[in-house]
């Protein structure tokens, strides 16, 4: 072939397809006219090129290739569906410095120009055609619209990326994701963010890597942001579209199900161990978030995964700590301890089990005594020790024991402790005061399990002085007997309802036939009670309280006024409620209201 008239020179890395039409346009061709002038039955080869170019060297072209065009082209590894072939892509800034096609535009995924940081155009932004490529080159569509002035500015995140690819056709990219720097080649940028430039969907996500119209720079340029969001917050932003996938499925135990096609490209699709930044996140969110149970069927997790996650089905713990799975399964039932119950579609019901809880579960058995150890150490009996276990006096823990069986067992530390806390607060009692100890009480002074655990608590909070050395058991305490009388009497009257007509006299500071007559006239409140075989009246402490409050004796109103009972008598004009001359009482009792208006109409005169 002759050589051609108009011979412009391509530049290193041009795409040849991008070049040969160059070169057909400066000569009047279209390309299709310019192949077939060639006339040559082993198409455009390297020879008739240089041929026609009057002996230029080529330089080196870059993809895509063509069938009907022999010559040698760097595809940066990528296939033929990477590259751009309907529409092309292109900078107006970089066209107007020099005026030919970069051979980053020719990729699908390439969006943005780094060095103008603008995005590319792929169609006129006025009549939205796709501009021939002696357009571009001239900078204005055949509407008259310039090109220049249609630039859209990139985002900070799609320059990263965008950064990245170009890097990538030079060599190795580095992609800075926090506490690592991912190398990749440009093959393997290409497939990541056609694979996970979609994640950012959720549960939304259906056939990833399987873009259908990416020619098309609008969803080329959705993926390459849903890329760049992904990775700007790396790996805060991807474990944040991992748990939309667990909350739509919270009762799913398959990490297969709930992940779906995540899970499949992490693990199939993007196996080269280029990618493994993403797998190592992956796993690293299932350590810290899945509840779940991950065992020997997740082949395809790192082993480190496996023994480090905390969560353990039901069964591996019952066999790991040598109980029953129906003894296990109860505990978990009578919420021992926290455990993830999950419903799958199958009819096994799944429970998992924090790794961390099984020291809480199989405790160590010297840091545990039982109850015959401690009511020993103590110098109670067994049953005066649960009743201070059950009024919060001392803790204690409802664990299996070593002999398999559910059995009280105290923590040797809380034991200790309380000996500890009470012989530091121990105070010496002189020699002529009269004591008792605790263990007289107990046998001898009907301490219920009510008080004998609010004593101890009373004790450990300084409220009663008490001498306990330091070498003596708990029922060795000694206590002063009339502050012990006194507590238990206080302690009585402000948790009693019900008291004996004798402790009633003793409250109202009156004697016991006294109170009977009050009892049977209906001014105190009583029942009568069958206890050992004898009918026993009880009064009510509000109406003590209410009686107390409404009415007052002759003698202690006399007793205030410092005078007697029959003077007093003559000299109030009220007439009492209930005494002798009224209705045969023992005793006169005025209300106090009338009292109290007596006084104010004396005091008005």
């Amino acid at each position: 072939m002759k050589t051609l008239p108009v011979r412009p020179l391509p530049v290193s890395t041009e795409p040849l397809v991008d070049y040969l039409e160059r070169l057909a346009n400066a000569n009047g061709y279209n390309l299709r006219e310019f192949v077939s002038s060639l006339n040559s039955a082993d198409g455009l080869t390297p020879v008739a090129l240089t041929s026609v170019l009057n002996g230029c060297a080529l330089p080196k072209f870059s993809g895509p290739a063509v069938q009907w065009a022999p010559i040698e082209v760097d595809t940066f590894g990528l296939q033929a569906v990477d590259f751009t072939h309907i529409h092309r892509r292109w900078c107006p800034s970089c066209i107007v410095q020099a005026g030919w096609m970069r051979p980053i535009w020719r990729l699908k995924v390439a969006t943005i120009c780094v060095i103008h940081r603008t995005r590319l155009m792929q169609a006129c932004s006025d009549c939205c055609s796709s501009p021939s490529l002696q357009e571009i080159l001239h900078g204005a569509c055949k509407c008259g619209r310039r090109f220049a002035e249609a630039s859209i500015q990139a985002t900070r995140t799609e320059l990263q990326i965008a950064s990245a690819l170009s890097d990538s056709l030079n060599g190795v990219a580095t992609l800075n994701l926090g506490e690592a720097d991912v190398k990749l080649v440009t093959p393997q940028l290409v497939r990541l963010i056609r694979y996970i430039g979609q994640f950012i969907k959720g549960p939304l996500l259906r056939r990833p890597g399987k873009i259908r119209e990416l020619e098309d720079i609008s969803v080329a340029a959705g993926l390459v942001a849903g890329t760049a969001k992904l990775l700007a917050d790396w790996p805060s932003a991807f474990w944040t579209c991992l748990e939309s996938f667990v909350d739509v499925a919270p009762a799913d135990a398959s990490v297969r199900r709930v992940f779906g096609t995540l899970y499949h490209v992490l693990y199939q699709d993007l196996r080269d161990p280029s990618f493994q930044f993403l797998r190592d996140a992956f796993e690293l969110f299932l350590l810290e978030h899945w509840r779940g149970e991950l065992c020997g069927r997740h082949r395809l997790f790192n082993l480190q995964t496996i023994q480090d996650h905390r969560h353990q089905g039901l069964a591996r713990v019952a066999r790991a700590s040598g109980m029953g799975s129906k003894t296990l399964r109860r505990m978990v039932h009578q919420d021992r301890f926290p455990a993830n119950h999950f419903d799958p579609s199958s009819k096994r019901q799944l429970i998992t089990i924090n790794r961390e809880a099984l020291a809480r579960i199989l405790p160590d058995q010297a840091a545990y005594m039982d109850l015959r150890s401690t009511a020993r150490l103590f110098g109670l009996k067994r049953s005066r020790l649960r009743q201070l276990i059950a009024h919060g006096a001392i803790l204690a823990d409802a664990k299996p024991d070593f002999a398999r069986s559910n059995h009280w067992h105290l923590q040797r530390s809380e034991v200790l402790g309380l000996l500890a806390e009470l012989r530091q607060s121990s105070v010496s009692i002189p020699a002529d005061e009269s004591v008792v100890t605790l263990n007289h009480a107990l046998r001898y002074w009907r301490i219920s399990a009510t008080e004998l655990g609010a004593l101890i608590r009373t004790a450990k909070q300084q409220g009663i002085h008490y001498h306990l050395p330091s070498m003596d058991r708990l029922s060795e305490m000694q206590f002063r007997e009339l502050d012990l009388r006194a507590w238990l009497r206080n302690t009585r009257d402000a948790t009693t309802a019900w008291v004996s007509i004798s402790r009633a006299a003793e409250l109202l500071g009156l004697k016991e036939q006294v109170v009977y007559e009050l009892v049977a006239r209906n001014f105190l409140v009583a029942e009568v009670i069958a206890k050992s075989g004898h009918a026993i009246r009880r009064v009510a402490l509000p109406s003590l309280q209410q009686f107390e409050h409404t009415f007052i004796a002759v003698t202690a109103l006399a007793k205030q006024k410092n005078t007697s009972s029959r003077a007093l008598l003559r000299q109030i004009a009220i007439r009492p409620v209930t005494g002798p001359d009224i209705d045969g009482a023992r005793q006169y009792f005025f209300r106090r209201a009338d009292l109290a208006a007596e006084a104010h109409a004396t005091t008005r005169e």
